[in-house]
């Protein structure tokens, strides 16, 4: 079995925002100096930031991912019942409710969010991304704009600003691409409220995957940009809960699910041989109120 994997992967590749933990020395988030790995990775997803909002494009699968990732997420909110009873059963379930979403790219996740009335803040260190999602929000979804908030900053310095904050902290087709996977989910986990939910998706660190999710969707049938994902950087939902246990978080639901590409289709599975939705909620600490 392929579970028992190294804690923390080696490699540097964030989607959009594992990437963020480097650079907690900075004291702006607009003047960033990147290590040459970073720079690289960042790079490699700004080179596609053109075609975020592409749904026929390299992105298809992560905005077919919405289909089953929001409700994940949405469901798993109200769950905790934190959501006031009137908004339960409308459009604007997550009313209220404020989500900070680490690695938030062109704002695909951010914005369906949004539209459930949360307040959402997205964060990545790709400036061309963060460009890309300002953009759509002003000229397609100029209706959201008060909802949502878009930030080229890492997730440490995020975090130090607002600790404690959010309802819940969303970790979207990230960690495949962190190196130093415990200094992030540290580092979400801070901004977290005691109580409140953080939601993660990813691939896991199995044969499987490792073959559907990379050699075929980026080596025979071109669906995701090529050097996106790389065996070393994947992990297995055991390893996140063993390093969220230590995190003083509870895993509550883990969740399996694949791809169809021939319908650019997402569904859950009843295992997590391919890829996993994780819920954990963060426990308050023994002894407070």
């Amino acid at each position: 079995m392929l579970r028992n994997l190294v804690f923390a992967s080696r490699g540097l590749r964030q989607s959009l925002a594992g990437i963020l933990l480097r650079n907690s020395a900075r004291s702006s988030s607009t003047a960033t100096s990147l290590d040459a790995g970073t720079e690289k990775e960042v790079r490699h997803h700004e080179n596609h930031a053109s075609e975020w909002w592409n749904q026929n494009g390299t992105m298809g699968a992560l905005h077919a991912l919405n289909e089953i990732r929001v409700p994940f997420i949405r469901d798993g909110i109200v769950s905790r019942g934190t959501v006031e009873p009137g908004y339960v059963n409308t459009t604007k379930v997550l009313k209220g409710q404020h989500i900070l979403e680490v690695g938030c790219g062109g704002g695909l996740l951010t914005e369906q969010l949004a539209r459930l009335g949360a307040q959402v803040t997205g964060i990545d260190l790709g400036e061309k991304l963060i460009e890309a999602a300002r953009d759509h929000l002003k000229c397609f979804s100029s209706e959201l704009a008060s909802n949502v908030l878009y930030k080229m900053e890492p997730v440490d310095q995020h975090a130090k600003a607002n600790c404690e904050f959010y309802d819940g902290v969303i970790v979207s087709e990230v960690l495949e691409h962190v190196d130093d996977k415990v200094t992030l989910l540290e580092a979400s986990v801070r901004a977290l409220k005691p109580g409140g939910s953080i939601f993660i998706t990813t691939l896991n660190k199995t044969i499987p995957s490792w073959f559907g999710g990379v050699i075929l969707s980026e080596y025979v049938l071109n669906l995701v940009p090529k050097g996106t994902h790389h065996w070393d950087k994947m992990i297995s939902p055991l390893d996140v809960q063993r390093i969220l246990d230590t995190m003083n978080c509870q895993t509550v639901l883990v969740n399996g699910s694949t791809y169809d590409f021939w319908s650019n289709t997402w569904r859950w599975i009843n295992n997590t041989q391919m890829c996993y939705a994780l819920q954990a909620v963060k426990q308050p600490l023994s002894g407070s109120n």
